[in-house]
């Protein structure tokens, strides 16, 4: 409500621009006035948009990302967990290596001296990261030479898991009837070909998945070698990735 300036009367409608007693124009009425109370609306909506937006990401952010606080923080050997509850690992660093037992064997006469070859990381090849490489350099008359990897995985969720996937690649051989490469899960040979075969091939890289009885607590040996073996290159296997899932598979 406001008043006439030249009359003094009372003006009932705050939009009139004509004072309905004397006849004169009225002032019109501070902008700041007018819109102040918008403004104020404008305000406490922004701030309990922004309000609510937080809350949001609180709730549904946690959703995607990868569980290693929660789930992994609970294995003292977890690899990296994901939501889906499969465990993926690297040999990305000498750390990584450690947590694996290894070993290297040759027999054969030796021409010269034989020796393990790594473990070693090496970085940017063939377009992967870091990976590891482990094997032997034998000088062997018709011998033979082979090594193996292990380690066991536990589920810290305690579901389990069915499937093994392997990236890695075996080094090239002249003989790759005689270069081979087995998987053991479990005490049980879930893989084993020769490089005439595809997977694993020779000095190709591979994607090798295997299904196994569904465990909790997971041994894995991976092995490999050639017969017959002879002087002077390393046979090795270079080792990219290794990952434990829970997958639906046919039953054959």
């Amino acid at each position: 409500m406001k008043y006439c300036p030249t009359c003094g009367k009372e003006v009932q409608y705050d939009a009139a621009e004509i004072c309905p007693n004397c006849g004169c124009r009225l002032p019109e009425m501070p902008q700041q006035k007018r819109n102040g109370p918008d403004r104020v609306i404008v305000l406490a909506l922004a701030a309990i948009l922004i309000i609510l937006c937080i809350v949001a990401i609180g709730i549904f952010l946690p959703r995607y990302l990868p569980a290693q606080n929660s789930i992994a923080g609970k294995s003292s050997d977890p690899g990296v967990s994901l939501q889906d509850n499969s465990l993926s690992v690297g040999w990305n660093s000498m750390a990584d290596w450690a947590k694996w037992e290894i070993s290297s064997n040759w027999s054969g006469t030796e021409t010269a001296h034989c020796s393990v070859y790594g473990p070693s990381i090496l970085k940017g090849y063939d377009g992967y990261g870091a990976y590891g490489e482990y094997g032997s350099v034998v000088h062997l008359q018709a011998g033979s030479t082979d090594s193996s990897i292990q380690r066991t995985f536990t589920d810290p969720a305690g579901k389990g898991w069915n499937t093994l996937t392997l990236v890695g690649s075996l080094s090239a051989s002249d003989v790759p009837s005689g270069r081979w490469l087995k998987i053991e899960v479990n005490d049980n040979v879930v893989f084993d070909a020769d490089a005439t075969r595809v997977p694993p091939g020779d000095g190709v890289v591979f994607a090798i998945p295997v299904h196994f009885t569904p465990a909790t607590t997971v041994k894995v040996k991976i092995s490999n070698g050639q017969k017959p073996a002879w002087g002077g290159s390393p046979f090795f296997m270079d080792y990219y990735s290794l990952r434990l899932s829970s997958e639906n598979y046919p039953k054959s």
